[in-house]
C-alpha cells in the first residue's frame, strides 16, 4: 500500500504503539528515514529505526512514529463529514 502523504494530513492509526490506539487520528508533522537524527521538542535528541512519519493528536500531549504502512489517509472518501469540502444537495 503506498500512500503519497504531506506535512499537515490527517491518517488513521492502523496499529497501536506509542501510546496510540490503533484507529486514533493523528496528523503528520515530518517524515524521517531510517538514522535520520531528529531533535524532539524537550530537546532530546532521537534517531528512528525504520523510515517513517513523525504523528501528533491535537487533543492530546505527545508524539507517535509510524511505518507509511501504518497509516490510512483521512482525506476524499476517507475524511471525516467535517473535513469533506463538498455538500451534497437535497
Amino acid at each position: 500500500m503506498s500512500h503519497q502523504f504531506k506535512p499537515g494530513d490527517l491518517a488513521l492509526t492502523l496499529i497501536s504503539g506509542f501510546g496510540f490506539a490503533a484507529m486514533t487520528t493523528v496528523k503528520l508533522d515530518v517524515f524521517l528515514r531510517k538514522g535520520q537524527t531528529a531533535q524532539e521538542p524537550d530537546g532530546c535528541l532521537w534517531t528512528p529505526k525504520f523510515d517513517g512519519w513523525a504523528v501528533y493528536r491535537d487533543d492530546a500531549d505527545g508524539a507517535g512514529f509510524f511505518k507509511p504502512e501504518h497509516l490510512m489517509p483521512l482525506r476524499g472518501d476517507f475524511a471525516p463529514e467535517q473535513q469533506k469540502t463538498r455538500e451534497v444537495v437535497a
